[in-house]
C-alpha cells in the first residue's frame, strides 16, 4: 500500500521502526527507519530536528545490531543537525528509540553497557564471550583501554597509551573541578577518560574517525564517564564554538599536512593550557633567533639548534599519514608563533606543556 509522502507518514513509520527494533525485528526497522527520514528530508528539508530524530533512532539501531562504526557515522550526522538547530527538548511523540539523559549519555545504550560490564564482573558464562565479541566488533584499536582484569582493548600493545600518560599524569593537574577539556584526536577517549577521572565539568573529545568514536562513546558508557563526542579536525576545532580552558594535543600534529595552521586553529580556542606532544627528531637544543637578520645570511641555518621541520615524503613506520617531524626547537617556535607565550618542557622530550 502506498503510503503518502507527509511529514505525519514519516512519523507513523518511524514509531512503527522503534516497536520492531524493541521486538528485535531489525531488518524491518531499518528498512522503516530509512523510509521515514527520506520523507522528513523531502517535505521538511536535510536539517530539519525530525530528520535527526529519525537518524538518531536508526544510530540506536545499529548500536543493538552490533554494527557500532556505522552507528556512530550516523549519530555525528544527527549531532550536526543539533548542534546548528538544538538538541532535543522532549521525548514525547514521535518515538525514540533512545534518548540523552542530562549529561548527554544514551539511557537504553547505557544500560545495556552496564549490564554487560556488571555480568562480567559477576562472572556470568556468556559475559566474557560477548564482551570479547563487543571489542571486536568496536575495532580495529589503537588504544588499550583495560575494561576490567583480563579483558582489554588491545592486548598486542598493552602499555599504549599509559606509557604516554604517565608523563602527562605527572604534569596535568589532580583537580580539574570547574575546567572545560577539548582531547583533539581523541581515539578511543583513554585522555578524555582520565581527565574526566579529575572531574573536569566537560570534556569533548573529537577525532576524524567515527569509529574510533564509537571505542570512546563505549567507554564513556562503561565507565560511566560523561563525554561529549563530535567528529572534527585539528583544523576545524573553532566550530565547535567553545572555547576551553585546557586542551590535549597528543599524537596528531605529524599526521597533519597544515601544522602551523592547526596549532593557530587550537591556540584561538585554547583559554589557559595545552599539554602537546609530537614526534621529535633531528638535533637537540634551543636557540634564541633575532629579530631579523639580512638577506645574505647564511650561516645561521647550518646552527644544530636552528628550528628544523622535515617532511615525510612517503611512509613512515608503514604509516603513510605521517607527514612532518620537527625538532624540539622548531616545536618551541612554532607554538610560541600559533599564540602560547610559555613553552615548558617535561621529563618527555617530546611532550611540552604550552600556557597562553
Amino acid at each position: 500500500m502506498e503510503v503518502a509522502v507527509t511529514p505525519e507518514s514519516a512519523a507513523v513509520l518511524n514509531n512503527e521502526a522503534v516497536r520492531l527494533q524493541a521486538e528485535g525485528k531489525y531488518l524491518e526497522a531499518d528498512e522503516l527507519y530509512k523510509r521515514s527520514v527520506a520523507m522528513w528530508q523531502s517535505t521538511l528539508g536535510p536539517e530539519d530536528l525530525l530528520v535527526a530524530h529519525s537518524l538518531a533512532n536508526r544510530a540506536s539501531l545499529y548500536r543493538s545490531m552490533g554494527e557500532h562504526h556505522e552507528a556512530e557515522r550516523i549519530f555525528q550526522i544527527a549531532q550536526r543537525i543539533w548542534t546548528k538547530r538544538g538538541f532535543p527538548k522532549s521525548y514525547d511523540q514521535p518515538l525514540w528509540a533512545d534518548q540523552l539523559d542530562q549529561n548527554g549519555m544514551l539511557r537504553h545504550f547505557g544500560l545495556q553497557v552496564r549490564n554487560l560490564r556488571d555480568r562480567l564482573s559477576k562472572g556470568d558464562a556468556a559475559a566474557r564471550p560477548e564482551m570479547a565479541d563487543t571489542i571486536q566488533r568496536l575495532g580495529p584499536w589503537y588504544h588499550n583501554v583495560v575494561f576490567a582484569p583480563g579483558v582489554m582493548s588491545n592486548p598486542p600493545n598493552p602499555d599504549y597509551p599509559a606509557s604516554r600518560w604517565r608523563v602527562l599524569d605527572e604534569i596535568i593537574p589532580k583537580d580539574l573541578r570547574g575546567k572545560s577539556v577539548l582531547d583533539i584526536g581523541c581515539n578511543s577517549g583513554f585522555f578524555s577518560l582520565e581527565m574526566k577521572k579529575r572531574g573536569a565539568n566537560r570534556v569533548v573529545g573529537v577525532d576524524i574517525m567515527p569509529h574510533l568514536l564509537a571505542q570512546s562513546r563505549f567507554a564513556s558508557h562503561w565507565f560511566d564517564l560523561p563525554l561529549e563526542l563530535y567528529e572534527c579536525g585539528a583544523y576545524d576545532v573553532q566550530s565547535l564554538q567553545s572555547k576551553f580552558d585546557v586542551v590535549v594535543f597528543v599524537g596528531v600534529l605529524y599526521h597533519l599536512k597544515h601544522p602551523l595552521y592547526a596549532l593557530e586553529q587550537i591556540a584561538a580556542i585554547c583559554n589557559e593550557t595545552m599539554y602537546f606532544q609530537s614526534v621529535v627528531r633531528g638535533p637537540a637544543g634551543d636557540i634564541e633567533a633575532r629579530d631579523d637578520y639580512p638577506v645574505n645570511e647564511v650561516a645561521v641555518f647550518d646552527q644544530p639548534a636552528w628550528p628544523k621541520l622535515y617532511f615525510i615524503e612517503k611512509k613512515f613506520n608503514g604509516d603513510e599519514s605521517n607527514w612532518w617531524f620537527a625538532t624540539r626547537s622548531c616545536l618551541k617556535a612554532m607554538l610560541r608563533t600559533a599564540g602560547f607565550r610559555t613553552i615548558e618542557d617535561t621529563s618527555n622530550p617530546e611532550i611540552f606543556v604550552c600556557r597562553k
